[in-house]
């Protein structure tokens, strides 16, 4: 009898968890409350370091996009899955995956310049594959090759970074090495200047000029003469 009492309890129970359940995914039926849901469920998983949270984050994320595919919000959710995909899961390639599909799918939007330089960073310096991240800097610089905003350097970092790749120096070495060129260019531009002075003792006029100057010069002292 007690056994079948606490039975019963049970179901009532779990009854009571697929309804409440029910009810919550009923209640998600604007983009705020679904990007808020995904968002509760990241907060959950980094408080607790529970990598099914932030899987769960994940899905939430997708089922938004499923479903308003239109939403000026969508860069964002693919921004977040990416993010949850590098930053707490580790999961390098799918994160990878994600920043692809931003730029293949919004090339003309500011993310896609973004996820094209996360593309080639995460090759570059978390996974260590130099031929995929100097094959996506070349990419990237292709399609942006000078930054349009003074503020915005990704251009002019993925140049740099894609010239450490090629030459096997570091950063450092580049720096001073382009210092050391720019000093030499300095000093060939002085060394230039200095030999292209005018000599104050030395007639600049073209030969021909001076030719009929001088010619001009005896008929006017032959005329003097007569």
């Amino acid at each position: 009898m007690i056994k079948t009492g606490f039975n019963l309890l049970l179901a009532i129970l779990f009854a009571t968890m697929i309804i409440s359940c029910g009810k919550q995914e009923q209640n998600l039926n604007t983009e705020d409350e679904y990007l808020n849901a995904a968002k509760s469920l990241y907060d959950s998983a980094v408080a607790k370091s529970d990598n099914e949270l932030f899987n769960q984050s994940i899905t939430k994320y997708k089922e938004f996009i499923a479903k308003y595919p239109n939403s000026d919000k969508v860069i964002f959710a693919y921004n977040q899955m990416a993010g949850i995909n590098f930053d707490n899961l580790k999961n390098y390639p799918e994160a990878i995956n994600i920043y692809k599909t931003i730029y293949e799918k919004y090339p003309d939007k500011k993310e896609a310049k973004q996820s094209l330089f996360m593309v080639a960073f995460i090759y570059d310096e978390t996974l260590k594959d130099k031929e995929n991240a100097m094959a996506s800097y070349r990419l990237f610089l292709e399609k942006y090759p000078k930054d349009a905003d003074e503020n915005d350097k990704m251009s002019e970092s993925a140049r740099r970074m894609l010239e450490v790749l090629e030459t096997g120096k570091s950063i450092e070495e580049l720096i001073l090495q382009n210092a050391g060129n720019e000093e030499t260019k300095t000093e060939t531009k002085t060394e230039v200047k200095k030999e292209t002075k005018q000599d104050p003792n030395v007639d600049s006029k073209p030969p021909k000029t001076r030719a009929i100057e001088e010619h001009q010069m005896q008929e006017q002292k032959e005329d003097a003469k007569k």
